[in-house]
């Protein structure tokens, strides 16, 4: 499905990558691009008859044995005999085909594709696999790598950067759906379908015997085209390095452009659809006797004027004769009567305004219908439902959960009732039912009061309290306090207020809410200050640069009052504390520490005592070196160029530096580390590269990477 055909791969040959492309123009819609109906399921192969475009013009599968005009197909089995499916049938073909392409600098190949394609979704030819899609697919060869390419197409724009050497390659497909879905193509970029300008009165577009073109577009030759939404009828691309010449390669752009080429000349590939098709979409029977009943039948086709009928196609003999079905604007009735014990078993719906005719089968089922109703104070599912046929004692059983008797069910209770039941006959016709819900609403979550876990703290030190953790929803908090002793905000979930004399004291928490109010109380037990004695924790180590680290001060005791500095030696970096009056506050690690060796950062931590003492204590924050790696060396002999790629396990913007063998050895460049971790060196130098030779990077970070081989060229 994803490869692209023999005469493409002549005009340009695929390589298979991926590109990096952002935002292109415009959503699918009916003043824009996109497709406004896919046709009828062909009886023969699964795919729609047709495909149509906002403006009416309708194009069929061009697959034909041997149609110079419709040249892009997968390869018959046998090229020699008539198109048949499966046996002899393509694995990829095209409603509409538009190709560009052009020359690009240093002889590279530009290449644009625009198609609305049918295929198998696991390759091969396969009943019941068959798929889809609206394709854009963009590349170019020989371009510079790392670059953005703009790409205005009769389809949009789209900008596409290099993700390998010298390529780019970008595919769009929009439209595989589930089996039998055939509508997602519907939301590509492919619409209004693309033609020659010359369309219909061009005599090479084949008129049929009323003058009207067959095609629009004959294939092969690179011809002027209309239809694009956004005027731009053009194949263009800009970007570094792209024009082959020194003239101006894009006239349609004001002014001149050097980095810039287009043409106007695409090869279009479409038949228009000379069959409207059918399909039938229900057939169901009903009687109230077992000698007779009706049929009512239900088909689609084109809006315009068609000729459909139904006939009989059951195994054991017609019963009933060949009837019209009445409709207009593509939907189609008919309801006939029949004899006999028993339905027809299948109709048959055929469009006889088709050349040849289109006809389908449908079965005939009977029609089910009902109702099913949740109760939620009984917490039972009830079903009702009831068969069009009468007289057939018909068996109808609710999937999941049994047979109904007297067309009725009641479960036992559930937790949950299901969106919908199934309800199905074994007349084979089955209906989903919606889900009802009747009785009393859920009362909401109540809340519920959590003053937090008791305490005990030293005189004069701040106490936080903390009814953070009470669930439900909270509309309000309201905190009573002994006497004497004042809340920061006593309407606040986390309050907090300074330790008075030794004693315990008992604080309550009410919060309302639904179900509420609810009431907890926490006890804060207040003992007598002893001296400071500052604990800054223990020293860490192997810390990631970039990463947040917490430091901890909450093993310090007779400390009321907490005060973090950082002791900056010769060359640290600065490290901004957030919650630096706190126990435990955080900071992220700087990513540069100059020279590159351990890189540890001190901390000072000062506690203060009620009683009038202070202590300090410090702990150090010891990073561990990023660990780089050389994917890749290379030397350009004829460009004089070095290319040197690898990654460091710290995205972090840092800037390598690589050497000509050790690292001791001649500084070939620096690159960047960018956001994935990946570096990339491109470099024209004045050092030549020579077979066995190798290079070594490092990083201001700590990691070093020696002894990668270099490729000459």
């Amino acid at each position: 499905m994803k490869r692209i055909l023999a005469f493409l791969m002549a005009i340009f040959a695929v390589v298979s990558l991926a590109g990096l492309a952002s935002a292109a123009v415009g959503p699918p819609g009916v003043n824009g691009p996109g497709l406004a109906e896919a046709g009828p399921v062909d009886a023969t192969d699964g795919y729609p008859v047709w495909y149509r475009d906002h403006t009416g013009l309708r194009l069929e599968k061009c697959i034909a044995q041997a149609d110079p005009l419709c040249p892009a197909r997968g390869a018959l089995p046998d090229e020699t005999a008539p198109v048949s499916f499966p046996d002899n049938y393509p694995d990829e073909g095209f409603y509409s085909l538009t190709t560009g392409t052009m020359d690009t600098a240093g002889g590279g190949k530009a290449l644009a594709v625009i198609a609305l394609e049918q295929a198998f979704g696991s390759g091969p030819v396969a009943d019941g696999d068959q798929v889809t899609f609206a394709r854009l697919r963009l590349k170019i060869t020989n371009v510079r790598d790392g670059v953005d390419y703009k790409f205005t197409t009769p389809a949009g724009t789209k900008t596409v950067r290099t993700s390998k050497p010298g390529i780019v390659f970008d595919t769009e497909d929009i439209g595989i759906g589930g089996k039998g879905d055939f509508s997602g193509a519907l939301g590509g970029r492919i619409g209004p379908f693309l033609t020659w300008d010359t369309y219909p009165t061009d005599p090479a577009l084949k008129p049929d015997a009323n003058g009207k073109a067959t095609y629009v577009g004959d294939g092969t030759t690179p011809h002027k085209i209309t239809g694009s939404p956004y005027g731009s009828n053009i194949f263009r691309i800009e970007g570094p390095g792209i024009n082959p010449g020194t003239t101006d390669a894009c006239p349609s752009v004001p002014g001149p452009v050097a980095d810039c080429v287009e043409t106007d000349l695409f090869t279009v590939q479409g038949k228009l659809a000379t069959n409207s098709g059918v399909a039938p979409e229900r057939a169901t029977y009903s009687r109230s006797s077992l000698n007779s009943g009706t049929v009512d039948v239900f088909a689609s086709s084109e809006s315009g004027p068609q000729s459909i009928q139904l006939s009989d196609s059951s195994a054991s003999g017609a019963v009933f004769s060949p009837t019209a079905l009445e409709g207009s604007g593509g939907k189609y009735f008919a309801r006939i009567a029949f004899d006999g014990p028993q339905p027809p078993a299948t109709v048959t719906v055929t469009n006889s305004s088709d050349v040849p005719a289109s006809a389908k089968k449908i079965d005939v089922v009977d029609r089910v219908s009902g109702k099913a109703t949740f109760n939620t104070d009984s917490a039972v599912l009830s079903i009702e439902a009831v068969s069009s046929d009468t007289a057939g004692g018909r068996t109808l059983t609710a999937l999941g959960f049994g047979e109904l008797a007297s067309g009725s069910l009641a479960s036992g209770p559930l937790a949950a009732p299901p969106v919908s039941v199934t309800v199905r006959s074994d007349g084979k016709g089955e209906v989903v039912l919606p889900v009802e819900v009747t009785g009393s609403a859920r009362t909401p979550i109540p809340v519920a009061a959590q003053a937090g876990a008791d305490q005990t703290v030293h005189e004069g030190q701040k106490v936080d309290l903390d009814g953070s953790a009470s669930s439900g929803p909270v509309s309000t908090y309201s905190w009573t306090s002994p006497t004497g002793i004042v809340l920061s905000d006593p309407n606040a979930a986390r309050p907090s207020f300074t330790a008075p004399a030794p004693g315990d004291y008992v604080f309550s928490l009410t919060v309302n809410g639904p179900g509420g109010p609810s009431t907890a109380t926490v006890t804060v037990t207040v003992t007598a200050s002893v001296p400071a004695a500052a604990n800054a924790g223990p020293n860490q180590q192997g810390v990631q640069r970039g990463t947040k680290v917490t430091l901890d001060g909450s093993g310090s005791t007779g400390a009321a009052t907490y005060s973090w500095t950082q002791v900056v030696g010769p060359g640290d970096p600065r490290a901004t504390l957030a919650g630096d009056t706190s126990a435990r506050p955080s900071f992220t690690f700087p990513l540069y520490k100059f020279p590159a060796s351990s890189g540890a950062l001190t901390f000072k931590l000062t506690v203060g005592s009620p009683d009038g003492s202070s202590s300090d204590a410090q702990v150090t924050v010891t990073p561990r070196a990023d660990t780089v790696a050389v994917t890749s060396a290379r030397y350009t002999a004829s460009k004089r160029e070095w290319r040197v790629d690898g990654t460091s396990s710290i995205p972090a913007g840092q800037a390598v530096t690589v050497h000509l063998g050790g690292l001791d050895g001649t500084v070939l460049g620096t690159a960047v580390v960018d956001a994935t971790g990946s570096f990339a060196l491109r470099v024209t130098s004045t050092v030549v590269g020579r077979a066995g030779q190798s290079v070594s990077v490092e990083s201001p970070l700590g990691g070093t990477a020696t002894g990668f081989a270099v490729r000459v060229q």
